[in-house]
């Protein structure tokens, strides 16, 4: 089989393409080769907009399968299919769970994959909800079978599986702080969560679909077996750490404010249910499916392999700096006593430069009256040196 991946190099996409390899399939990537791929991996290296590029390098080949991890909204959709479509059998688009919403009405029966769709609070279930209605018309005037994968909470390498986080590869911003006795900030007592699943296991599911023609014209949930809280996400970063994970509680909608617009709606929306959805189609659709990783492990491997990789991506101070704001904040409306909770700046990696710490003191002091005579100097200063 020849598969092709459209990215190939994210969390999901990395472990999708070991697995394919695994099994034997011939890979070929389309990226712009920013990041490290495996040797034995096709790249053809560039901008996937890039319509007459992309025509170039594609030609007359022919794959079995090709999968879509960079559509977003219903324009890239189009594009993407429109493109592809007469170069392979299969056309598998990276959907998401999250374009059922999460369950805010105390129940916790999970969803299917006939269930309402189309979660307005969230920019990102919007767009991957566009992206799943237009798939039918598309097949029908240009005839390449679709397969609709819904992936629900993914976690591997560089991601820890809580609910408002850094970006990847920058995740052991989480670990560094409960290591320094900074605590994490939870909403609702850290009681929502869903199906969580490492990606691992998700690539097992994803890989049985390929070339599947029973799969083609359906949606399938990817999505674990486990169903964990987002308390029992910090309780097995504890045990990997061998320590009790510091917490906070915080009105949901104080902290969603404080975060703005674009981690607010993911806040409100997402990660504030119980995401609760049911794989028992896949595994009728992929008998040999099953998820073989629990939580604890995962998460384990998780914190394992930030340390084997120098921390990745380091620290984000921006987080840091922002959750230390929040808390000093919610404590001061609630008059809790914050001296405990150690917010302030801390060298975690013993590799900070003074941007790091500048960069952190503007966003964890951000409104205070030094901050704000500090940011016109530094505009004069710019302005006199722009002369």
């Amino acid at each position: 089989m020849k598969l092709l991946v459209i990215g190939g190099t994210g969390c999901l996409s990395t472990a999708v393409v070991s697995k394919a390899k695994r099994q034997g399939i011939v890979v070929t990537m389309m990226n712009r080769g920013n990041r490290k791929i495996p040797a034995d991996v096709e790249l053809l290296k560039c901008d996937f907009r890039n319509v007459a590029e992309v025509q170039r390098l594609l030609a007359d080949r022919h794959f079995d399968a090709v999968i879509d991890f960079i559509s977003y909204t219903e324009r890239d959709l189009v594009y993407s299919y429109r493109t592809l479509c007469r170069h392979a059998n299969q056309y598998v688009f990276i959907s998401s769970c999250a374009v059922y919403g999460p369950r805010i009405d105390g129940k916790y029966d999970a969803r299917t994959e006939e269930d309402p769709r189309g979660n307005i609070n969230w920019w990102y279930s919007l767009g991957k909800y566009a992206c799943e209605t237009v798939l039918a018309d598309l097949c029908k005037v240009h005839g390449c079978p679709y397969t609709i994968v819904r992936p629900a909470v993914t976690y591997g390498d560089t991601r820890i599986p809580y609910g408002i986080v850094p970006p990847y590869g920058k995740h052991w911003t989480l670990v560094a702080r409960a290591l320094a006795e900074k605590p994490i900030i939870t909403w609702n007592n850290a009681e929502n969560g869903g199906n969580m699943m490492h990606v691992d296991d998700f690539a097992a599911g994803l890989v049985g679909l390929l070339g599947n023609k029973m799969a083609y014209g359906e949606a399938f949930n990817i999505c674990g077996d486990e169903r964990p809280t987002y308390s029992d996400v910090l309780d097995a970063m504890g045990k990997a750490l061998g320590l009790k994970i510091p917490r906070i509680d915080i009105d949901r909608d104080f902290y969603a404010n404080e975060l703005g617009d674009y981690k607010g709606q993911e806040l409100k929306s997402s990660r504030s249910g119980r995401g609760n959805c049911s794989n028992e189609k896949l595994k009728r659709f992929v008998p040999e499916f099953k998820c073989s990783i629990t939580l604890e492990e995962g998460v384990r491997r998780t914190i394992e392999a930030y340390r084997n990789q120098n921390y990745q991506d380091g620290i984000d101070w921006a987080f840091d700096a922002t959750s230390d704001r929040i808390i000093r904040k919610w404590c001061k409306r609630e008059k809790i006593d914050y001296a405990k909770f150690n917010l302030h700046f801390v060298d975690y990696l013993r590799n900070a430069t003074l941007k790091d710490r500048y960069h952190y003191w503007r966003i964890a002091c951000a409104g205070s009256l030094a901050c704000r005579i500090t940011e016109s100097v530094m505009r004069i200063i710019r302005r006199l040196k722009g002369r």
